[in-house]
């Protein structure tokens, strides 16, 4: 090991200000130098950082992130690289897996786990190559989602050193939806995933990606429109040229989704990928939920249950929580109440926030008259949560709604809106005091009425516009999204 510099961290950024305070807290003392390639910030981002000690390298943006991925590089003296973005946290326990690969002189590369967090509680887990010897051969490809994985492998092979898997996560914040919609980064990205596209048809990965982003932001004609042209490439090509692909079940699924709008002809349509794709959780689940909307409930509930047997997957949601609701609808359809309640809390138990889970939970025990009983045993064994509170609201359970909200808002500030929303269906008097700037309340109170609606309790919804005059000083807003979203329930 050198007996100068031992880690570099490379990075590249452009007016992340906000996210940065973060990232340096969590590697502070763990590098001996800050690799920065700022591409035009405006904010207070390079201030930021030569006060942390970085060296920032100034570089126009081309839109190719490999480049400047590659230009950081160029800056790094240390033994070991370690690249991070700005939205990205670094666990005490990563960071002491790290300390030690610095001491295993037989390693040359690591990988860690990067760890997504999704709303309502959920998450989705990724293995990437994170951390490499300094090598002049090692280099990033591809413009976006950029990867020196194909250079790092020939790295390995040549000098005999092993691939190692550190502990400890890296927590991923950049993509949950508010940031990634306040960073405009979706046309950026579809502009850079298209290039990609253009200059090679078979890359698989930028054509999954744009299907992803399609389905995130359910933009139901960009779906349609790329799943269109990515079943025109792979029929051009032979399934075949889609035999390593890594995503294969998941693309297939976005595919299917994109193309058609009946269950029967989508399922059909997934029959053809049937004998490649039956190991992946993705396409097993899909096809559960088609066959459970065609009435094949014996094959839907083998689907189901196929799921549940999968020792892993990218989001884990797919082989606990969605297979385990599909059971719980199964078993509802059969009348079935009490094992559908045991299904959807067998789900709460991997993710008790998830909205459908509670609410199923919720339903099923009113039905059973054993609600008060649930709502007991959830808190205590769960915890509580404002998607609980807004499950209640949505089976008609609003005193128990308002009940949850209110004693979830003192640590919790927008679930107060929650009690507004209660109180004004009750007729009762609106004397709240609400901590919280105009706009969160503003998302606060819309977030609360989405769920109301979506319910389609006409009384509930009835009783809330007949007393929002109460509110519309505060929320001037608020006629007119009432008459939006009846006309569109209308229309429905």
């Amino acid at each position: 090991m050198s007996e100068g510099l031992r880690l570099s961290i490379c990075m590249i950024v452009r007016d992340e200000e906000s996210m940065l305070p973060g990232l340096l807290e969590s590697v502070a003392g763990l590098c001996d130098e800050l690799c920065v390639v700022d591409t035009g910030s405006s904010d207070g981002t390079v201030a930021m950082l030569a006060q942390a000690g970085a060296v920032v390298k100034h570089m126009p943006w081309r839109d190719d992130f490999a480049a400047a991925r590659n230009a950081s590089l160029d800056m790094a003296g240390g033994d070991w690289i370690f690249f991070l973005d700005a939205d990205e946290r670094v666990s005490p326990e990563l960071a002491a897996a790290v300390r030690d690969l610095l001491d295993d002189e037989d390693a040359g590369a690591a990988t860690v786990l990067l760890h997504d967090e999704l709303p309502h509680g959920h998450s989705r887990e990724s293995r990437l190559l994170r951390l490499f010897r300094r090598d002049p051969a090692i280099r990033f490809t591809h413009s976006i989602h950029e990867d020196p994985s194909t250079s790092i492998r020939a790295y390995l092979s040549r000098t005999g050193r092993e691939l190692r898997r550190l502990d400890g996560a890296l927590q991923h914040l950049g993509y949950v939806r508010d940031v990634a919609a306040a960073r405009d980064k979706r046309s950026r990205d579809l502009h850079l995933l298209e290039h990609c596209i253009a200059e090679n048809p078979r890359d698989w990965y930028s054509r999954y990606k744009v299907l992803e982003q399609a389905r995130f932001w359910n933009d139901r004609e960009a779906w349609r429109t790329a799943a269109t042209a990515t079943a025109q490439a792979v029929d051009a090509m032979g399934t075949a040229a889609l035999a390593d692909f890594p995503f294969l079940g998941d693309l297939v699924v976005l595919m299917s989704q994109g193309l058609y709008d009946d269950p029967r002809r989508e399922l059909a349509w997934l029959e053809r990928w049937h004998a490649q794709a039956t190991r992946s959780p993705e396409y097993r689940l899909r096809r559960g939920v088609l066959l459970e909307a065609c009435g094949s409930v014996t094959e839907a509930a083998t689907e189901f249950q196929a799921c549940l047997d999968f020792p892993s997957a990218h989001l884990a949601q797919n082989i606990t929580v969605r297979p385990l609701l599909g059971l719980c609808r199964l078993a509802a359809a059969t009348g079935d109440l009490a094992g559908a309640l045991g299904y959807a809390e067998r789900a709460l138990d991997h993710n008790p926030r998830d909205p459908e889970g509670l609410l199923a939970a919720v339903s099923f025990a009113g039905a059973g008259g054993t609600l008060p009983d649930f709502i007991t045993r959830h808190r205590q064994r769960r915890g509580e949560s404002p998607e609980l509170a807004q499950a209640l609201l949505a089976a008609g359970e609003v005193d128990a709604a308002r009940d949850t909200a209110h004693r979830l808002s003192s640590h919790q500030p927008e679930t107060i809106l929650g009690v507004l929303v209660c109180d004004l269906i009750s007729g009762r008097d609106c004397d709240l005091a609400v901590d919280l700037e105009q706009a969160a309340a503003d998302a606060a109170l819309a977030q609360w009425l989405t769920v109301l609606w979506r319910s389609r309790r006409t009384d509930l919804m009835l009783a809330f516009a007949e007393n929002a005059h109460a509110v519309t000083g505060v929320f001037p807003w608020l006629p007119e999204w009432l008459e939006s979203q009846t006309a569109a329930l209308a229309g429905c």
